[in-house]
């Protein structure tokens, strides 16, 4: 024996369906709903979702046995499967009410759950209000932070970026400690933004949250209307005509879609990724390595040349090619060169640690010295990632 989920969506499931209750419904192996819901059926059917009616009248005369056949044609389909049933209230159902005196008096085996089929707007799954709180009382006029009013959005743009890479830190050194707070921090940027707009008028975090979730819905159709895609190569050709057809602004030019604020690096790559998908790309990883080489030897002749101007731009070319070379590799360079950035770090801090335990100056350590210290802290890193 299954179970049987009972679920009350109220008499306006457009309103008051949660996100978690309406995949519910989607993925269900069965759902059942009185014929006399007229409001829930003609919901299922909007959404096109398969549903089986239950034989239950609304007349007094006959009631109890209309749910008595209705309660065991429930207990007949979850002998073999879960079973969805949708009612206005749950605890007032007289379905759901002898459902559950008859379960009572079976044997072990059979579970009833009840859900409430609560609106999104109704508050968040997680207890973000108490940020938001403390957001709005530091932008207060009468006794908040001179420093936090005085912020705008463009004022907060190295604050954001400052944490993102913060976080990025965290997660090279996989410190699941230092994770948890700098997304705390990155959250915390992304509150004081919505209270910026809330201020003005414009939009607060709940219409953040409901926009992303409604666009997170729409842009996977395979998973949330069960319209399924063979594989992950064919989800994100899908991923990208939806994302097409939601820009906000049409761009004269493909490329205009790029953000050209970001890291030249993820720009560069950004840049190449949209421009091979409408086929302007090689055809095997030999032309790439091919191309490489081409503007390796194109800078080196250009250093000779001692011509700034030209050095910078070859140095350019040999950059743009080599980020196209991980791109076929699927390495994506910004990450890369932060990852051996941190690696740098961490090493560099060694050698200095052993410096000043020389007793030395920098200037009266010699190279071979450094070099020693520097094997030693390669050694120690390969060591700890073994264990």
């Amino acid at each position: 024996m299954r179970n049987i989920r009972l679920i009350s969506v109220g008499m306006v499931p457009d309103e008051s369906i949660s996100l978690s209750v309406y995949r519910q419904m989607q993925h269900a192996e069965v759902v059942f709903v009185s014929s006399y819901h007229r409001h829930i059926v003609d919901f299922l059917e909007k959404e096109n979702i398969t549903y089986k009616k239950l034989p239950c009248g609304r007349a007094i005369a006959g009631q109890e046995t209309t749910c008595k056949e209705a309660v065991s044609l429930l207990l007949q389909w979850a002998q073999q499967q879960e079973v969805l049933y949708i009612t206005v209230d749950a605890a007032a159902d007289p379905v759901a009410k002898q459902l559950d005196e008859q379960v009572w008096q079976m044997k072990p085996g059979m579970a009833i759950s009840i859900e409430t089929g609560a609106p999104i707007e109704a508050g968040l799954p997680f207890d973000l209000q108490p940020l938001l709180d403390v957001m709005a009382e530091l932008r207060s006029d009468d006794h908040g932070c001179p420093w936090d009013r005085a912020q705008t959005h463009r004022t907060l743009r190295r604050y954001l970026l400052e944490e993102v890479y913060e976080m990025l830190d965290a997660v090279d050194m996989d410190d699941m400690a230092g994770i948890r707070e700098e997304m705390g921090d990155i959250l915390y940027q992304i509150a004081f933004h919505c209270r910026l707009a809330e201020e003005k008028g414009l939009f607060n975090a709940q219409d953040v949250v409901k926009d992303v979730t409604d666009k997170m819905i729409r842009r996977h159709p395979h998973v949330f209307n069960k319209k399924k895609l063979e594989n992950m190569g064919k989800s994100m050709v899908n991923w990208d005509r939806l994302k097409q057809g939601e820009q906000r602004q049409q761009h004269q030019y493909l490329l205009d879609g790029v953000v050209k604020g970001m890291p030249s690096l993820l720009e560069t790559y950004k840049l190449q990724e949209k421009s091979a998908k409408v086929g302007f790309e090689w055809e095997v990883t030999d032309q790439v390595w091919d191309k490489v080489q081409e503007e390796w030897q194109e800078l080196k002749e250009a250093l000779q040349e001692k011509n700034p101007v030209h050095i910078e731009e070859e140095a350019g070319d040999v950059l743009f090619v080599l980020v196209n070379l991980f791109r076929w590799y699927s390495i994506e360079p910004e990450c890369a060169l932060h990852r051996a950035n941190s690696k740098f770090r961490r090493r560099f801090s060694y050698v200095e640690d052993k410096v000043k335990e020389s007793g030395k100056s920098w200037q009266m350590v010699t190279l071979q010295e450094l070099s020693d210290f520097w094997k030693e802290a390669k050694e120690i890193e390969g060591r700890s990632s073994t264990v």
